[in-house]
């Protein structure tokens, strides 16, 4: 009786622990990868902007630019059937620029001050809302994952209905950067001549590993496994496997890596293991003092000459 004792006692806490882990994975899935209803990244007015405080004089200049320039909303279809939303600045090149903004953020914030020196070095723009943000469909982020085949379909889409000739450099920040990065293993068009990526993650579970261990004190290891297949069932895609470092390995155009040194969201050792393991083309450089994604407002000067220089180089 004892021993029966014993192991029912065993049994329960062993379902107690699981149902732990399960009820955890299910409320960071939602945390993690649910769209959120409201989001008011694009207001830099507002509380979450905050942090952005000493640079939202530069950020509204670079808002006005983007909000009094002519431009058109253009749609194109996903490889899952999602309709995806972008912003066209159309400077009659043949030179183009798509651009991917980050987790939970908005194009508009993201690249406030990148538009007007694109249009400026004789780039069109494509703004794009990334799937489960701002225009473009979607309920689900998935950290690149499926962001990345995103990116192939806007370039083709481009060519099919734009400009046949175009020349096209993929960019993006943060978890844009990463899905640019993960496109550079795939596919792409011969279009795309090169990839521009600030301060981007090298795989989903170890930027969540990272995020869980600085914001909740947990490791994000036990819960990952349930995760994971709750994204397998809600949303046909899995975070393992996915890794910048193994899809360069494949990448066929020049990159040129951007990180601020400062960065305490995304450490930019990421980006340095991207640069080193990458065979290709490639340049990186890597901004003191600089939190993330704050890399052209902390030394203007130099990520413009960097950002020219490359662009120079593909449109040459």
């Amino acid at each position: 009786n004892i021993i029966w004792v014993i192991k029912m006692i065993i049994f329960f806490l062993a379902a107690a622990v699981l149902l732990i882990i399960v009820a955890f994975s299910v409320y960071f899935f939602f945390i993690a990868f649910v769209r959120r209803k409201t989001d008011s990244s694009s207001d830099i007015d507002s509380k979450e902007n905050d942090f952005l405080d000493k640079y939202r004089p530069v950020i509204k200049e670079g808002l006005n630019y983007i909000h009094s320039t002519p431009s058109r909303w253009v749609y194109c279809k996903s490889f899952d059937g999602l309709t995806l939303a972008a912003r066209y600045f159309d400077i009659h090149s043949h030179n183009t620029v798509i651009l991917f903004h980050g987790y939970r953020s908005s194009a508009d914030r993201d690249f406030s001050c990148a538009v007007k020196l694109y249009c400026e070095q004789g780039y069109n723009v494509l703004l794009t809302d990334q799937r489960s943000h701002g225009k473009s469909e979607g309920k689900l982020i998935t950290f690149g994952v499926k962001e990345r085949y995103d990116a192939v379909s806007w370039a083709k889409f481009f060519i099919e209905n734009i400009d046949p000739k175009a020349k096209i450099i993929l960019g993006g920040m943060s978890m844009g950067a990463t899905t640019v990065l993960l496109a550079a293993g795939l596919d792409l068009p011969e279009n795309v001549k090169g990839i521009i990526a600030d301060c981007g993650f090298t795989s989903p579970t170890e930027i969540i590993k990272k995020v869980a261990k600085q914001g909740f004190h947990i490791n994000a290891s036990v819960f990952l496994p349930v995760m994971n297949l709750i994204c397998i069932i809600t949303g046909h895609f899995g975070i393992y496997g996915v890794s910048t470092e193994k899809a360069l390995k494949n990448s066929k155009v020049p990159i040129l890596f951007i990180h601020g040194k400062s960065d305490n969201f995304v450490p930019f050792e990421m980006s340095e293991r991207n640069y080193k393991g990458m065979s290709g083309k490639k340049e990186i450089l890597l901004v003191d003092g600089a939190d993330h994604g704050m890399s052209y407002l902390v030394d203007t000067p130099s990520v413009e000459k960097h950002l020219c220089d490359f662009l120079k180089k593909i449109s040459s």
